[in-house]
């Protein structure tokens, strides 16, 4: 529950998850605080960009947040804050607000291996080489080798596997040549 000070007392504000529905609050607060709900009205805030501090020219978007606002039957008055928080264990709370903090670390930290297209460098030489021989290769123009000695029984593989080759392409220029 989000304490807004500028609505009428019979309205309450919550942040609730993103997969929460009008029907799910509206059921929630009926059924664990016996609330009855006029209507329910709901919106999701999409959170500015944020830039992450390890790495300048990067930015990712937070998580949005949903927040619903419901019209009561009975008008709802805050209470006032006390003073004294030991009844309400406040340790439990600074261990919630800790977990919280830490499932944030561990998005931020899990975004951080989204490299974003505007940060990435332009090829490099060994890249753009590397590039040029990949199209000779598949052109044809170059082949490959690795200079690794096969076990003898590929020979004969690799020999019948050249003829049809040899077979193939003169069958192809045969065709493409016109016969007088």
């Amino acid at each position: 529950m989000l304490r807004k000070e500028h609505l009428p007392p019979n309205e309450a504000c919550f942040q609730v998850p993103l997969t929460f529905t009008k029907f799910d609050l509206r059921d929630y607060l009926w059924n664990l605080y016996n609330v009855e709900v006029k209507k329910v009205r709901s919106y999701v805030k999409a959170l500015p960009l944020a830039s992450r501090p390890d790495r300048p020219n990067s930015a990712y978007r937070p998580q949005a947040l949903k927040i619903m606002t419901v019209e009561l039957v009975q008008p709802f008055q805050w209470p006032e804050v006390p003073e004294n928080r030991e009844p309400w264990n406040p340790e439990l709370f600074d261990m919630r607000e800790q977990a919280m903090e830490n499932r944030r670390e561990e998005q931020y930290n899990n975004s951080n291996n989204i490299i974003p297209m505007t940060s990435r460098q332009p090829r490099s030489q060994d890249r753009k080489a590397l590039a040029d021989l990949a199209k000779d290769l598949l052109s044809g123009k170059k082949k490959w080798s690795n200079d690794a000695k096969l076990d003898s029984k590929w020979d004969s593989i690799l020999a019948q596997t050249g003829a049809e080759k040899d077979a193939k392409s003169q069958t192809e220029g045969a065709e493409a040549k016109p016969t007088q």
